[in-house]
């Protein structure tokens, strides 16, 4: 059940990157690059979520999962970043632009819960149970 709530969010993290690309792609002249950027993070958080918990990095070992670790850390505390900043740029000005706050918040969500399967499938393991040679 667990898989498929991450499944969901991974998907909707790739679904807003492309959205957000498309975005960029149609309206450049107007868009600030960054759309792009957030986009692009968007859909490789997702994409490569979807990949690690449906197995197909298993070959890759460790490394995939440490991969996997390291960037939902850094996208969560990205994500959380980004949705500060923008109920706060929201907060001080008229002009209420909910697209970074949603991106934030799918960012942040997303990792959250991909930590969480993570804790749960018990692919982290910590170091100081690890016995030593």
């Amino acid at each position: 059940m667990f898989k498929f709530v991450v499944t969901a969010a991974s998907t909707a993290n790739c679904a807003g990157g492309v959205v957000l690309i498309a975005t960029w792609g149609l309206m450049s002249e107007r868009v600030p690059i960054v759309v792009l950027f957030i986009g692009l993070a968007l859909l490789i958080q997702g994409a490569y979520t979807l990949l690690y918990i449906h197995g197909e990095l298993e070959p890759w070992g460790d490394l995939a999962t440490g991969a996997f670790f390291a960037g939902e850390g850094l996208s969560a505390c990205v994500g959380l970043g980004m949705l500060a900043l923008g109920i706060i740029h929201n907060v001080q000005h008229d002009d209420m632009e909910m697209a970074p706050v949603l991106a934030g918040l799918l960012m942040v969500i997303q990792a959250i819960l991909a930590l969480l399967y993570l804790v749960m499938t018990k692919s982290v393991t910590s170091p100081i149970s690890t016995p030593r040679a």
